[in-house]
């Protein structure tokens, strides 16, 4: 019995020399200079979102402001004042074998009223003006005309200052150094050449006003003319 233990205990140590590691037992630790990676983490922080709360570069573009509420403080342009219209009021028309203007100045075309309508007339200025065998004459009421008859071979005269003459049609010739050259001036025909004196013969002129100077007619001659009888003053 004595030599039967000292066996059975050989034998024990030598079955549990035999037998695997027991897998409990823990790995061992990686030496300092192992190029083992190490384990992950998974506390690790997640990768940035494309959300990041960095903010993004300015636009280089400027932004545009929102139209304001308020009105403008700059008032509207105010609109253009209406043409001038000449007085006039009703149409009278001149005759004479002569006609000079001096100082004459063809302004232009202007507006002019005439029987409660406006119609285009020639405007013209003048210094003074000289009438040969003049005659005038003008509608006072339908059917009634007043005419003005000057002194036969007399010379009529407007003087002295600004004179001006609105007129619808001037007609007759354009005396030039003894040449006659036909005219007819209106709105649609206005003179071509502007003369500071001027010559007309045998001409018929028709008006609407006559502004500034005295009109001076030798033996003047007044008559009112209806469709059935004249009538004559002196």
């Amino acid at each position: 019995m004595m030599r039967t233990q000292p066996l059975a205990a050989v034998a024990m140590v030598a079955v549990l020399a035999l037998q695997p590691p027991s897998s409990t037992e823990p790995p061992p630790s990686s030496t300092p200079g192992s190029s083992s990676p190490a384990p992950t983490s998974t506390t690790s922080e997640p990768p940035a979102s494309s959300t990041s709360s960095t903010p993004p570069p300015a636009s280089s573009s400027v932004p545009t402001q929102p139209p304001s509420a308020e009105p403008s403080s700059t008032p509207p342009p105010p609109p253009p004042a209406p043409a001038p219209v000449a007085a006039g009021g009703r149409e009278w028309t001149l005759t004479a074998s002569r006609l000079d203007l001096g100082g004459l100045n063809f302004v232009g075309i202007v507006d002019a009223l005439v029987s409660g309508q406006v119609i285009k007339v020639l405007k013209f200025t003048a210094n003074d003006m000289k009438i040969k065998d003049l005659v005038q004459s003008g509608e006072i009421s339908p059917g009634v005309r007043l005419v003005t008859t000057a002194r036969p071979g007399s010379t009529s005269t407007v003087s002295p200052g600004r004179i001006e003459l609105y007129t619808v049609q001037l007609k007759g010739n354009l005396d030039l150094l003894g040449i006659k050259i036909p005219v007819d001036y209106t709105a649609a025909h206005p003179p071509p050449l502007n003369v500071p004196f001027v010559t007309f013969t045998e001409v018929t002129v028709r008006n609407t006003d006559l502004v500034g100077g005295t009109l001076k007619i030798p033996g003047a001659r007044i008559s009112v003319v209806s469709d059935q009888a004249p009538v004559e003053r002196r």
